[in-house]
């Protein structure tokens, strides 16, 4: 159901140009949360979808076509507040939904279809320098949707960018969180 709403979801944001513009089109989700990277280019929100009420993330940019949309978890919320005794941060293991994606690009072989949906499964390398994430590149993936290591190397630069976006302004997105008083679970 969830992946049902997110595909509806990215098909109508599609055709928007940011967040803002998409709630004024009478989307069927609320933006609880937004950031935009300097000069709008690029926003990560939190949103909560309006007949359910689950909550994901979208993320976008102006010059790429494909929206990202990555389901809530708390893990994957806080993936960079939770170094070990040693400073060293897990890997950022998350499911990044592309909707209306075509087919014949370079990681096709990658996570899992339903028709034009791609769910792409993400293991992500980072650092954290004064409170921002530093993206390691590559991102890594694989075959299926559960994979139990990560062999494969995302070779697309637009998903490579949809992650970095992702993963540089989640700090950011946490505190336009805390600023609103938002409650996540």
């Amino acid at each position: 159901m969830l992946k049902k709403i997110f595909l509806v979801l990215a098909l109508i944001l599609l055709t928007t140009a940011n967040v803002s513009a998409a709630e004024e089109n009478n989307l069927p989700f609320e933006t609880l949360a937004a950031t935009y990277t300097e000069g709008g280019r690029e926003v990560l929100a939190l949103i909560k979808m309006k007949d359910n009420d689950s909550i994901g993330f979208m993320v976008m940019a102006r010059d790429i076509e494909p929206v990202a949309l990555i389901p809530y978890e708390k893990k994957v919320y806080d993936f960079y507040l939770n170094p070990d005794e040693y400073g060293l941060y897990s890997p950022l293991i998350t499911t990044m939904i592309i909707p209306n994606q075509m087919r014949g690009q370079v990681d096709d072989d990658l996570g899992d279809w339903n028709d034009n949906v791609h769910f792409v499964p993400v293991y992500a390398l980072f650092s954290v320098a004064n409170g921002n994430v530093i993206c390691e590149r590559p991102f890594y993936s694989a075959s299926g949707l559960n994979p139990s290591h990560y062999h494969g190397t995302i070779r697309n630069i637009n998903h490579t960018r949809l992650i970095e976006i992702f993963m540089t302004q989640m700090p950011k997105l946490h505190e336009v969180i805390q600023a609103q008083g938002i409650m996540l679970p």
